[in-house]
């Protein structure tokens, strides 16, 4: 909730010194290491929140962190999609390298990701990019893409979708099939009017990176820019 609330009202970081929040962390780190000795079974969806929220905040305990990845490891299978790909996007928001996690999440979006939505996808390719690419994810990233295009539903996706994913591939120097690229291309277009100006900036950029020039595309987006 609080993390939200920071979204809400433009808050970068809570105050440290506040006793509420030290207390707060307090029973967090009481709770996880509950749960690291086994005295709890239902916890996968908070390992998510907690990883989620501190990314959110730009605030967080190492020692907590490391807790909730090893945690995470070890039930990774229980994980909904979207629970799994919020747990990688707050550790990648942080810049906190876990390899571990992430090469075994890898695996596990990999083999799974028909069954991922385009938004879930576009998250975790953008949480992969973002670790700048220490977990050898090309192979990923390919995935992600073709399986993006066969999920998305043009009348429920929003740009940033497509904005994060065209950014991760280009900025991890990935080159899906050029069929694929195309694609993408293709959603963009059709939700061109939603973009924003920088989302369609870096989404040009990324497709001129791929060296992939859809055409109606950047015709369209020149109207625009």
């Amino acid at each position: 909730r609080l993390a939200r609330l920071a979204g809400e009202d433009g808050w970068s970081s809570w105050d440290k010194s506040d006793p509420r929040f030290q207390a707060l962390n307090f029973q967090i780190k009481l709770k996880i290491m509950e749960i690291s000795a086994g005295h709890s079974q239902d916890y996968v969806r908070c390992l998510s929140t907690l990883a989620w929220a501190y990314g959110r905040l730009q605030d967080f305990d190492p020692e907590l962190m490391k807790m909730i990845a090893s945690l995470a490891i070890q039930q990774l299978h229980a994980f909904k999609s979207f629970e799994l790909v919020n747990l990688l996007w707050g550790f990648a928001k942080l810049q906190m390298s876990q390899p571990e996690l992430f090469q075994a999440a890898q695996e596990h979006i990999f083999v799974n990701a028909g069954g991922f939505s385009a938004r879930c996808l576009s998250m975790a390719a953008w949480s992969y990019a973002t670790s700048r690419g220490q977990h050898g994810c090309v192979r990923l990233l390919k995935r992600v893409a073709e399986a993006f295009v066969q999920n998305i539903d043009i009348t429920q996706e929003k740009p940033v979708s497509l904005v994060n994913l065209s950014w991760a591939l280009a900025s991890s120097g990935v080159h899906p099939k050029q069929d694929v690229v195309r694609r993408i291309g293709d959603a963009a277009l059709a939700l061109l009017h939603n973009f924003r100006a920088n989302g369609l900036s870096i989404t040009l950029w990324a497709f001129a990176r791929m060296c992939c020039f859809h055409n109606q595309l950047f015709l369209v987006a020149m109207g625009r820019l």
